[in-house]
């Protein structure tokens, strides 16, 4: 290593020496040279590099002349090389750049603050206020159900069809032992028959799983316009909680069970559940519709420790790798592969161990937390 930066990137100011008449062009071509001849690569592996850098990408992508087909293409090579260099931060924010660049995602900010909003920070207001405060018996079930589909991503449509088993029961494609199990309606298949899906609760304890079970018989017995109240219950105790924080306040005034759903596949990914795996959670054929999903940050560790379901080991490979096929197709032909497009055949499922935080090194047993909130619920 030649050097240390020590300076912070200020990707507003790119001028510093504007005050003394700026860089004179050969001077700026030679530092240009040096820093790609001696620290390029030692840049290009720096974290606080690659944030400077992916926050120019996406200030270059506004205002460059480029076609919309040549931006797409440089944010793929650029990705391409950060996931071959085990860059997950530069290749997470590529990806969540050609996402905005491939579909217009709607609130894209408000869904980026919530995956950082929602957070273990938050399962300790919430245990604090249902300790000291007045609450009605609505608001509690509201704040239960919310966790719960942080936890399993449901539909608020599938809460009627989910049934929870319990061992002795069947061992589920790909597992080795019997697990309970939901089994749930998975809703918006366009089967003529209804399609089930399972999420196997191998990381709940049996309090969990019990309040789970508890919740969902709840959410079976109300009505329509009940279950649009315990949305706005939801969200006014969401926002109660953070009286502290304005800007909280704000991010939390659309919050709904879709924000929960959101939630639980932001958690999968960060707990390092591939495309496929996170997919079958959430009942998806493909991968085309999870980066919609788990549209936020998902370079950082899991910021909550509710266990969170999963499906059976047998289901992730029926879940279809569309732009894989569409490679596949284009090699037969003797074309080549999409620009900037990995493979994704070679991923394995994620071990369930990967689900916590991994930089924390707790144990499976203290991972599964919000526990003590939980355990009461």
């Amino acid at each position: 290593m030649i050097g240390k930066i020590d300076t912070p990137f200020d990707t507003d100011n790119p001028s510093p020496f504007s005050a003394t008449g700026g860089v004179p062009d050969r001077t700026r071509s030679l530092f240009g040279r040096f820093v790609r001849e001696n620290l390029l690569e030692h840049l290009l592996r720096d974290k606080d590099t690659q944030q400077a850098f992916a926050d120019w990408m996406e200030k270059h992508l506004d205002r460059g002349a480029a076609s919309k087909k040549t931006k797409r293409n440089d944010l793929k090579d650029i990705r391409r090389f950060a996931g071959r260099n085990k860059m997950h931060w530069l290749e997470t924010k590529m990806e969540s750049l050609l996402l905005e660049t491939r579909n217009n995602v709607p609130n894209k900010r408000r869904n980026f603050a919530l995956s950082h909003l929602i957070s273990q920070d938050t399962i300790s207001r919430l245990q604090d206020y249902f300790e000291t405060q007045q609450f009605t018996v609505t608001q509690y079930q509201a704040i239960q159900l919310f966790l719960v589909t942080c936890m399993t991503g449901l539909r608020t449509i599938e809460w009627s069809t989910a049934k929870l088993v319990q061992p002795p029961c069947q061992i589920l494609p790909g597992e080795s032992k019997e697990l309970p199990f939901l089994e749930v309606q998975t809703a918006k298949s366009r089967d003529e028959e209804p399609r089930i899906r399972r999420l196997i609760l191998d990381e709940f304890s049996d309090a969990q799983i019990e309040t789970l079970y508890q919740t969902l018989q709840y959410a079976q017995s109300i009505s329509k316009g009940t279950r649009s109240n315990l949305v706005i219950q939801a969200r006014r105790i969401l926002q109660q909680i953070y009286m502290d924080n304005p800007e909280a306040i704000e991010v939390l005034a659309e919050a709904d069970f879709r924000t929960a759903r959101k939630i639980y596949t932001v958690e999968l990914r960060r707990g390092g559940a591939s495309m496929k795996e996170t997919a079958a959670a959430l009942g998806h054929t493909s991968i085309t519709n999870v980066r919609y999903y788990s549209h936020g940050d998902i370079s950082v560790d899991r910021t909550t420790k509710l266990p969170l379901a999963r499906p059976p080991r047998g289901d992730i490979d029926k879940v279809k790798d569309t732009l894989a096929e569409l490679n596949e197709a284009r090699r037969q032909k003797g074309l080549g592969a999409i620009r900037g497009y990995e493979d994704t055949e070679g991923e394995t499922p994620a071990t369930r161990g990967r689900y916590g935080n991994p930089a924390s090194g707790e144990s499976k047993e203290t991972n599964t937390v919000g526990q003590s909130f939980l355990d009461k619920l």
